[in-house]
């Protein structure tokens, strides 16, 4: 092989070789803490929905975190097409 053929093949393989992923950063794996603004209306509502509902019964305890009705309801967005499309109508009709 010639030099210029040489140097061709050297930057060749330089090129074929891939950069090694660098991570993202350290993934929390820790809850994020979120804070929400309510009327008082709504927040009687999310706050005794489980009592209500008879939760507390049904899994055999005094009281449900409040916060319980939040995670319910993330995991139903989730899982739901028909629901996350009817969340995101009423957003556009509060925010319009």
């Amino acid at each position: 092989m010639s030099k210029a053929q040489d140097a061709f093949a050297a930057r060749a393989a330089l090129v074929a070789v891939p950069e090694p992923v660098k991570p993202a950063g350290k993934v929390r794996v820790a809850p994020v803490k979120m804070t929400v603004d309510v009327d008082q209306a709504a927040y009687k509502f999310v706050s005794t929905f489980a009592e209500v509902n008879g939760v507390a019964l049904m899994v055999g305890k005094a009281r449900v975190p409040t916060v319980e009705t939040f995670r319910a309801l993330l995991q139903l967005l989730e899982e739901d097409q028909e629901l996350a499309t009817r969340v995101a109508n009423r957003m556009v009709q509060n925010l319009t």
